[in-house]
């Protein structure tokens, strides 16, 4: 069952990582390019750290390895197929800073586990852009198919997850699931508020 989960989540989040990818090469979406350089950042130090505080168990935090893997294909398609350049905003910058800090934490006190209950805090942080973006518009910019392929491997995520020595992939899988869930209902808020606002100018 393990196995089967496993192959699900792998053939989800790569199916989803070449399907973006193929967006990018017809040029139907532009990608910025600082946004998956942080989100490589956050997901990668998120990566090393639990393998190295879980004795290397991989198969509890694929969910964390599919991620890094889907960010690095989608920054190699934006710089082979996109005209995008690395643009930091002030957000972003802030947000490689403390990933920097929290890199100089671990080195010093030599504790990964704690270095990366800092991390998950980081990139639960690093989900408020997209959460303001959509209150401060109140109408979905966001794609539906692929929060809810990402939201769909994340739930299968959980069953492996539980099967760790380690809490560290739970703490993962949940924090990606509530914030995904969060996002995933504002869109589905602001699409029904945009859908009946508009219902309503037609009436008048």
């Amino acid at each position: 069952m393990e196995d089967l989960l496993t192959y699900l989540i792998t053939l989800i989040m790569s199916g989803f990582g070449i399907w973006y990818a193929y967006k990018i090469f017809k040029g139907s979406t532009k990608p910025a390019l600082s946004t998956w350089i942080i989100m490589f950042t956050g997901t990668g130090l998120s990566l090393i750290t639990y393998l190295l505080a879980s004795n290397w168990e991989f198969r509890p935090g694929i969910l964390n390895i599919l991620d890094v893997s889907v960010t690095v294909i989608i920054i190699i398609a934006t710089l082979l197929w996109s005209k995008a350049k690395v643009k930091f905003r002030t957000f972003e910058k802030w947000y490689l800073v403390i990933a920097g800090l929290i890199t100089l934490f671990w080195i010093l006190t030599k504790n990964p586990f704690g270095a990366n209950l800092l991390i998950q805090a980081l990139i639960l942080i690093g989900y408020f852009p997209t959460i303001q973006k959509l209150v401060t518009e109140k109408q979905n910019t966001e794609s539906f198919s692929a929060w809810l392929i990402a939201y769909s491997a994340g739930i299968l995520a959980i069953f492996p997850a539980m099967k760790s020595s380690s809490i560290l992939p739970i703490i993962y899988v949940g924090r990606t699931l509530v914030m995904q869930a969060i996002i995933i209902s504002l869109m589905i808020y602001y699409e029904k508020f945009f859908a009946f606002r508009k219902f309503k100018k037609q009436l008048k």
